[in-house]
């Protein structure tokens, strides 16, 4: 029973963190991403039911099942080189295929990744076709040990 509590309580913090209400209030939204910030630092202690099923099966198991990787796509415009290179240094440093898609000249694509990614400027860097963002995005996920995770999947 305590279990379902704590899991209950764990859940919903993390279905806080991750909500969007109230983000038209500056404070709200800045509070929001520091605590956020601090759970990612702390391990994860407020998640998904599904990220706390995966730890338990996995450290019940001892297994560690490795997968093909997830494709991870980094767009680039042109003209932030130096973010690009740092963003190619920690996912090369980390092992992680990629590939570098230039669209300076593609609008289309261009668009399209500044939508999905919810950001203006480049590089962008996508997990699966799923937008993780730029460089402190891509930090923010390494450093909350998700990267591994979302590109190799259970414990990377």
């Amino acid at each position: 029973m305590f279990h379902r509590v704590t899991d209950k309580l764990r859940t919903t913090v993390h279905g806080v963190l991750r909500s969007e209400k109230g983000d038209q209030y500056k404070p709200v939204k800045i509070l929001r991403e520091v605590l956020g910030t601090a759970n990612d630092l702390a391990g994860r202690p407020f998640c998904t039911q599904e990220e706390l099923e995966e730890r338990r099966n996995a450290g019940a198991s001892g297994a560690v099942l490795k997968r093909e990787p997830a494709p991870v796509m980094l767009y680039f415009d042109g003209k932030d080189h130096r973010t690009k290179k740092k963003m190619e240094e920690l996912l090369t440093g980390k092992e992680i295929p990629f590939k570098v898609l230039d669209v300076t000249d593609d609008e289309a694509t261009r668009s399209w990744a500044t939508t999905q990614a919810k950001q203006v400027e480049f590089p962008l860097l996508f997990i699966a076709g799923e937008a993780v963002g730029g460089l402190h995005e891509l930090t923010q996920l390494d450093v909350n040990g998700q990267l591994a995770r979302r590109v190799f999947g259970a414990d990377g």
